[in-house]
């Protein structure tokens, strides 16, 4: 299956600049694979504070297992979508 995600947060509540909340956000990235997904690509829009994920996984809680450790860091939409090429 196929996951569009897209994260947001508000300026007041950006952690570009905090290491340790950037580092769990890469942290969190980095173990795509150890849950079996695949991220195809991961765009950000700086300027929104906006975060764009195409990500592949056999479940939504494979996804849900991936993002648990930075749910704190902001608003994330999951949304499965089909590959129709």
């Amino acid at each position: 299956m196929f996951f569009h995600i897209t994260g947001s947060h508000s300026y007041d509540t950006c952690h570009a600049h905090d290491s340790e909340k950037v580092n769990t956000q890469k942290a969190a990235f980095d173990s795509a694979a150890k849950h079996g997904i695949k991220i195809h690509y991961n765009c950000v829009n700086r300027l929104t504070h906006t975060t764009f994920l195409l990500a592949e996984a056999d479940t939504y809680e494979a996804v849900e297992a991936m993002f648990d450790p930075i749910l704190e860091l902001g608003h994330y939409e999951i949304v499965p979508v089909v590959n129709r090429s």
